[in-house]
């Protein structure tokens, strides 16, 4: 962490992430892919699974309804993942502070308090989704096709949901300490395991019956449980410099602070993204009822624009997965070269991110627009959703490159405690730019591609920002690092 080079050691660092990320997204997608093939079902699997709800007339129509149902579950999804993920990070950051300044005593504390909190949080969504998933797909559509596949996804995906939050947890305590490989295979674990299982219980597979979006769900649950107990058989049994004991599991304030001193931003950082997949589906439903009212009274345009929209989202995960595990390796070297206070060091691994990140996003703008069009060929979905979704990739992709220097500026804001800044620029990328402007040009263009163009925007005006926010960051925190003879928190 403090003599490799920057540019050599991120890499090493980063690639197993990067390699479980991708696998991590390819699952995403492929989930989807599947339960898009729901009407290439017998009619008998098809009655078996909707119930009195199955008609003659949902021919062709069951893949657009399975993929709408499972975008709208999204954004509570997103929220658990964010609740896990930034929960970790703060977790992450405090071990690699604590391992910078040779605390190894408070960086055990550190993770055994983290994996604690981690339970108590899975235990709240547990009951968020034994209680309110029903009333939230009633709330959030009108068709009760889409009710029922929801509310069975939702349940068990959040009933269940300790494994995610564990083995996010206990990725960050290996991360935290350079030992990338072993999060690599607990994330290539669960994913596989996920994909495998995608088949057997989505469409069935000799004597387990098909079950649809249900059998999604619980693909995604089994192969969270096997990331977990993999996790644990790491971190118990092998040697590592974090050793947790009892005593470190007893709750401390100061720790849990700490923790939350970082993880807190993140999770509000991340949870932003809840809010948005939330108000873009509004959006997007609001403006299907329009063309409902305007166009073809029998068109179903709120479930095309939904579903168009989840199907871009789960793709574009392929592309800012692995920029996401290269700033998790980041997020440790740029945390252990500022808590030993190498201001030389934190900036070139800072460079070589913002050049990593950058290259990857390129790839991701050329990808998809040359080569939408076959992407979207792997969901079986009405020729209308893809055409929708076509265009989606296409003009959301220009914003990528902005992107990727405002991930980069987010990583050093979280490595350096000052993730408020990370909440800030999301807010801006998300929520404050993104969702204003993407009603404002729905309402008045009257069309769908008026709400893409949004996301390139959005974009840029949040690089705007986060450039301004690193500049005083790095005036304030980082210019100083080795003008100081000791380190403080």
């Amino acid at each position: 962490m403090g003599t490799e080079p920057e540019g050599r050691l991120l890499l090493s660092l980063g690639w197993p992430i990067i390699v479980s990320m991708l696998v991590q997204a390819l699952y995403n997608v492929v989930d989807s892919v599947f339960v898009s093939r729901m009407d290439s079902l017998a009619p008998e699997a098809l009655m078996r699974i909707l119930g009195d709800l199955y008609s003659a007339d949902l021919i062709g129509k069951v893949g657009d309804k399975a993929i709408a149902a499972l975008t709208i579950v999204n954004p509570l999804q997103m929220l658990l993942i964010s609740v896990a993920v930034g929960t970790s990070v703060g977790i992450n950051s405090l071990i690699s502070r604590r391992l910078g300044a040779r605390r190894f005593e408070d960086a055990n504390r550190a993770a055994g308090n983290g994996l604690v909190i981690l339970v108590i949080s899975a235990a709240v969504f547990t009951v968020i989704g034994l209680t309110l998933s029903g009333l939230y797909m009633r709330w959030q559509s009108a068709d009760p096709i889409v009710q029922l596949m929801g509310t069975h996804y939702m349940t068990i995906c959040l009933s269940l949901c300790v494994g995610v939050f564990l083995s996010c947890g206990i990725e960050r305590i290996m991360t935290a300490q350079g030992k990338t490989i072993f999060a690599m295979l607990m994330q290539l674990t669960g994913a596989i395991s996920n994909i495998v299982l995608d088949r057997v219980f989505v469409l069935g597979w000799g004597p387990v019956p098909a079950m649809g979006v249900k059998g999604a769900a619980i693909a995604t649950i089994a192969g969270q449980f096997a990331s977990m107990i993999l996790a644990f058989i790491l971190l118990f049994g092998t040697k590592h410099e974090i050793r947790i004991r009892p005593a470190d599991l007893k709750l401390r304030g100061q720790t849990v602070h700490e923790i939350y001193r970082v993880g807190l931003p993140s999770i509000l950082m991340q949870a932003v993204g809840t809010l948005m997949m939330f108000g873009m589906n509004t959006i997007l439903g609001t403006l299907g009822s329009y063309h409902l009212a305007t166009r073809d009274p029998n068109g179903d345009y709120a479930n095309l624009y939904v579903g168009a929209f989840g199907t871009y989202f789960r793709l574009q995960s392929i592309i800012f997965m692995p920029v996401f595990g290269l700033t998790n390796a980041a997020m440790s070297i740029l945390g252990y070269n500022f808590g030993a206070r190498n201001r030389a060091r934190f900036m070139r691994a800072f460079k070589m991110l913002l050049l990593y990140c950058c290259i990857f996003m390129v790839f991701g703008t050329l990808l998809f627009q040359f080569f939408a069009d076959p992407l979207m060929h792997l969901f079986d979905v009405s020729d209308e959703m893809r055409a929708v979704a076509d265009r989606a990739l296409g003009i959301i992709s220009i914003g990528f490159i902005f992107a990727a220097a405002g991930i980069s500026f987010s990583t050093a804001f979280g490595a350096t405690d000052t993730s408020l800044y990370g909440a800030i620029t999301s807010l801006q990328r998300q929520l404050i730019v993104l969702l204003p402007v993407a009603a404002l040009l729905a309402w008045i263009t009257k069309d769908v591609d008026g709400i893409w163009w949004a996301f390139p925007i959005s974009e840029f005006i949040t690089l705007i920002v986060a450039g301004l926010l690193f500049k005083r960051l790095y005036r304030k925190k980082i210019k100083p690092l080795d003008d100081l003879p000791t380190f403080e928190d």
